[in-house]
């Protein structure tokens, strides 16, 4: 059972009835084929409309059921999202363009990543329908990196391995708990998702979606020591592994796409860190 359906029948309602509304398309996990919605997904909207700010202000999203919480933020195509939980548990995404900043999007392509797993379309008053048809491909785009790209991010993780522990030298807990499990587990995110599409083919998602089904079981044992309590020295075993398991695959990804590795970089960030 759809338990969105209420909600969207009532944001539905209003789009037939208000000139300003252009187009309501769904996206998301209530829209794929694989990985499908469970209890715990929430419903993601494009809103296309000439009058954002009353979706900006919160006056549109309260028509349609009790908000507990709502908040904005920024989002892809200059716009913004309009985020509310109703009821208790009913997490709605509404990415709020106008005609333009939605066309934008669509046609040059910021609106792929999020579309190109499947997407449905609710609402439509300026054919949306055959805009996205056009421009929207549903496959999913390996992930890639450069030679130069590569190069860069592994000395920019190599020199904050040094930055973290000086921040833990100098009794920083904060800035380098940061650094450590949120700065660097980026870096370290995008390399997993680069080496584990690469070399086994997998289908590594976005943002650690789903990674403990794609990242591989010597990965996941790895990352149960590469994050850290609130304490100087578990930070320092936690940046010690995320060091040895980046080095690792970056280095094995290396040798795969035939790219030159920084060796010194590595070199320079173990003997600040004391590693032999």
């Amino acid at each position: 059972m759809d338990r969105y359906i209420q909600i969207k029948s009532k944001i539905l309602e209003y789009a037939e009835n208000d000139d300003d509304i252009k187009g309501v398309i769904a996206i998301g996990s209530t829209t794929r084929s694989d990985v499908k919605a469970d209890e715990y997904s929430d419903l993601d909207l494009f809103i296309v409309t000439t009058n954002t700010e009353s979706w900006f202000s919160g006056e549109y999203p309260k028509r349609f059921g009790n908000v507990s919480i709502s908040f904005v933020e920024n989002t892809l195509g200059g716009g913004k999202e309009r985020r509310c939980i109703y009821d208790e548990d009913k997490d709605v995404d509404m990415i709020v363009l106008t005609p333009e900043q939605f066309e934008a999007a669509i046609k040059e392509g910021v609106a792929q990543w999020v579309m190109n797993r499947g997407y449905v379309v609710l609402y439509d008053s300026m054919d949306c329908t055959s805009m996205l048809e056009k421009h929207i491909t549903l496959n999913v785009t390996a992930p890639s990196v450069t030679e130069d790209e590569f190069l860069n991010m592994v000395n920019d993780f190599y020199f904050h391995n040094i930055w973290a522990y000086k921040k833990l030298k100098r009794g920083e807990i904060w800035s380098a708990k940061t650094c450590v499990d949120s700065y660097l587990k980026r870096y370290l995110l995008r390399m997993i998702e680069i080496y584990r599409s690469k070399t086994a083919g997998v289908d590594v998602w976005h943002d650690g979606r789903f990674i403990d089904s794609w990242a591989g079981d010597e990965i996941l044992s790895e990352l149960r020591n590469c994050f850290a309590h609130y304490d100087n020295d578990d930070i320092k075993k936690a940046l010690i592994k995320t060091h040895e398991l980046f080095a690792r695959i970056t280095k094995e990804l290396a040798e795969f796409e035939g790219y030159e590795y920084p060796v010194a970089a590595e070199k320079c960030a173990k003997a600040y860190l004391g590693l032999q």
